[in-house]
């Protein structure tokens, strides 16, 4: 073994380890077996139709002449299987058969589990290796979520046996929700590559190229590596990929032809050099990247000197900005015209105060003469979370058990006329009548960014507007009220847009209408470098902001992130949510009893009774009553939880009344009581006994602390950002596992608090 190592920085030695072998292996290429394993859990259902089209269409020019196919299938717990297996596809005959059990198999269905599958690949392996000797095994492995069945060590362990008959393997992390840090484990076991695919049109040519590749053939030897591995891992160039190969007991499992590999290390290992690999370089950009590592991607900048990666990396945080930057420096490895596209200047240290997709949404609510628009062609939304369907046209329980009784009754009779007699009745009961649906008026002028709303534990922001438009009611009002109320009846919903999901920007483009004060302020901010020039563009007044091109967050948020501060806003949130459910609750006390007059007056007591139960009101729109689809897979969301010892919930107004009658309130019911006083002595006053002049009042009361709520939530959302996004923990706790701090509070109340950051599961 021949040692090179070149220092980037201080603790931090670029290793190149060349093997150095008696009788060097040549590559033999020989006849591969390809094996796909396919995830078909229920988050893929919008995919497999497109990867089954994909297959039937191009495995013959894909898949060479004395090569075979096998498709391994899998979902959740004892759901998988090989619907293929070493099937050649050279003839037409072949391909009838493939494309037959693709089209019956891969279909969504259920949950998630990586651990059968990789055991099933490897008694195929076992099997087609005694029919077909001399022959290789390439796997391809992809998936878009989490293993939600098995261990993380069950799994590597399954992937490690496996490992033993691959003479290759490629791992796609599929969307944005796929376990990257389990799938980049699987490819170092296995001594494979991992490759990222956001969507269908870039899993199209990745999963061509993998299948195109010929893994050569030769058995594995076992390479010590010298010196320690930061990730404990060593890589190497195959073709126009980055093969990663762990490192286990200072030893690595490369296959035979390897003539060097690759690894970071804290010290120098072997001779020191001047001169470092260029190509070696960008794939560390590269493959630290990919593993969300920030303090080893930087000295590498530094090094390299790529203004282009450079400012890229100045808004590097989260798994969207990660893979595109990852696949960008990967791009760079094998092609130099990817190399400093911008020009080399080792002095460009990245903007750390760079304008983030937070900062344009506040931007946009500062004026309301910024308006959104939503029914734009470009406007690029994904809807989120499961789909809501009609409650009166889901099967209650007790219809549900009369269908299943029906159809066993007709399970048991032969008689033609029995037959339709319980046919008939169980299509009376699944005969629901067709749902209302609300159709929007299209809106040329758009909608003020009047209202962003932020989730407190996840980081998710979204934009809530108010759509006009009509409900047709012809089918489901009673002929009594037809002539009463209009067949397309006027009303409006409110609409949560999500710009950012779970961390990641949802919304790539949005369309909008600037006023000419925002528009200012953009071109300054751009002129100043902290947009970038792309993230803006035109056409006539029309005015499109490309989400995707700008940081969530940016390093200033992150550094500053600090638990005594979040405790802090947490505290005053919890204030002024005390004092408006004091306002809030006495405006509902002061209308209760009352009707509103709109819908009566203008159609009659009948027609507006029957409209509330179809789900229509006056003050707040179309609101049917529905309930979720049903779920189909699940995936892991992060959350971050803030606690403040003492006050977990804020009671009832009613309930503060009973503890104030008593003379002892709890500590969160006293926080209502200078609102609680306020209200007291205001009823008193001579506009206070007036019933629409207190109803008025304490309205106004409501918003202002309405006001203060949403500014802290954002505040608040600061944090959830910078914890979960940047993947930073809090600067005032040592570590992860600290979370509770001990704080006086600026009113001089002494609390104690806790953060913690949590895995939830979220069906889909």
């Amino acid at each position: 073994m021949n040692e090179s190592s070149f220092k980037v920085a201080d603790s931090l030695f670029l290793v190149k380890q060349t093997i150095n072998q008696a009788t060097p292996a040549a590559p033999v290429e020989v006849p591969t077996n390809h094996i796909l394993v396919v995830d078909t859990s229920g988050s893929m259902s919008g995919d497999l139709p497109q990867i089954r089209a994909q297959l039937k269409k191009k495995l013959p020019k894909l898949i060479a002449e004395k090569d075979t196919l096998s498709i391994v299938w899998f979902s959740g717990k004892g759901q998988f299987g090989t619907l293929l297996e070493a099937e050649p596809v050279a003839t037409l005959t072949d391909l009838k058969t493939v494309e037959a059990a693709i089209d019956r198999w891969l279909k969504p269905c259920c949950l998630t589990g990586f651990k059968e599958p990789l055991i099933e690949v490897s008694e195929l392996v076992g099997r087609v290796a005694k029919a077909r000797p001399g022959s290789v095994f390439s796997m391809i492995f992809m998936s878009d979520g989490q293993d939600n069945q098995w261990s993380r060590p069950e799994v590597l362990k399954a992937v490690e046996t496996a490992a033993g008959g691959l003479a290759a393997a490629t791992f796609v992390e599929y969307g944005y929700y796929a376990d990257r840090p389990l799938l980049t484990a699987m490819a170092e076991k296995v001594g494979g590559s991992l490759i990222f695919a956001e969507a269908f049109d870039k899993f199209e040519p990745m999963v061509e190229a993998a299948l195109q590749k010929r893994p050569m053939g030769g058995k594995r030897v076992s390479v010590p590596v010298a010196g320690d591995t930061i990730g404990r891992f060593v890589w190497a160039e195959d073709g126009t990929d980055l093969v990663t190969f762990g490192v286990e007991k200072g030893t690595a499992s490369v296959p035979e032809h390897t003539r060097a590999v690759y690894y970071l290390s804290p010290t120098a290992v072997g001779v020191s050099i001047t001169v470092y690999d260029l190509n070696a370089a960008y794939a560390a950009l590269s493959l630290f990247s990919v593993r969300m590592q920030p303090e080893i991607v930087l000295p590498f900048l530094r090094l390299t000197g790529d203004v282009a990666f450079i400012e890229q990396f100045g808004g590097l945080f989260g798994k969207q900005k990660y893979s595109s930057f990852m696949d960008a420096a990967k791009a760079a490895v094998f092609d130099e015209s990817k190399r400093l596209t911008k020009g080399c200047n080792p002095n460009a240290l990245p903007r750390d105060d760079a304008f983030t997709v937070l900062d344009m949404l506040n931007l946009l609510q500062t004026d309301d003469e910024n308006r959104v628009l939503v029914d734009h062609e470009k406007f690029t939304y994904n809807r989120i979370g499961r789909g809501r369907v009609d409650a009166d046209s889901v099967l209650t329980d007790e219809e549900q058990a009369e269908v299943a009784k029906l159809t066993a009754e007709m399970a048991k009779t032969k008689v033609a006329a029995k037959l339709k007699e319980l046919s008939d009745k169980v299509a009376a009961i699944s005969n629901k009548p067709a749902p209302l649906k609300f159709v929007a008026n299209p809106s040329a002028e758009g909608y003020a960014v009047s209202n962003l709303t932020y989730n407190e534990e996840k980081p998710n922001i979204s934009i809530l507007v108010r759509r006009e438009g009509t409900v047709d009611l012809s089918a489901k009002v009673p002929a009594e009220l037809k002539s009463v109320l209009p067949a397309k009846f006027p009303t409006f919903i409110f609409r949560n847009y999500a710009v950012v999901k779970d961390g990641l920007v949802n919304v790539k483009c949005l369309p909008v209408r600037l006023s000419a004060k925002t528009i200012s302020t953009l071109m300054a901010e751009t002129a100043s470098g902290r947009i970038p020039a792309n993230v803006i563009t035109s056409e006539g007044t029309t005015t499109f902001i490309n989400f995707d091109l700008l940081p969530v967050i940016n390093r200033v948020m992150v550094k500053a992130t600090s638990a005594k501060k979040l405790f802090e806003t947490e505290w005053t949130l919890l204030k002024v949510q005390a004092e408006q459910k004091v306002y809030n609750s006495m405006v509902k006390e002061l209308g209760a009893g009352k009707k509103s007059a709109s819908f009566i007056e203008t159609y009659g007591q009948a027609a507006a009774d029957w409209l509330k139960e179809a789900g229509f009101t006056d003050y707040s729109g179309f609101g049917p009553k529905v309930v979720q689809a049903e779920a189909t897979d699940v995936y892991v969301a992060k959350e971050l939880a803030v606690a403040v010892k003492g006050y977990s919930s804020i009671p009832s107004l009613n309930e503060f009344k009973k503890q104030a009658g008593k003379g002892k309130l709890t500590a969160s019911a006293a926080l209502m009581s200078d609102a609680w006083k306020a209200v007291e002595a205001y009823l008193k006053t001579d506009d206070g006994k007036d019933t629409a002049k207190a109803e008025t009042w304490l309205k106004t009361e409501a918003k202002k602390l309405d006001g203060q709520r949403r500014t802290l939530i954002a505040d608040k959302a600061q944090s959830v950002f910078c914890t979960i996004v940047g993947g930073v923990w809090f600067t005032d706790l040592p570590t992860i596992d600290d979370t509770k701090l001990s704080i006086t509070a600026s009113d001089g109340t002494v609390l104690e608090c806790e953060v913690t950051a949590k895995e939830v599961q979220v069906k889909i």
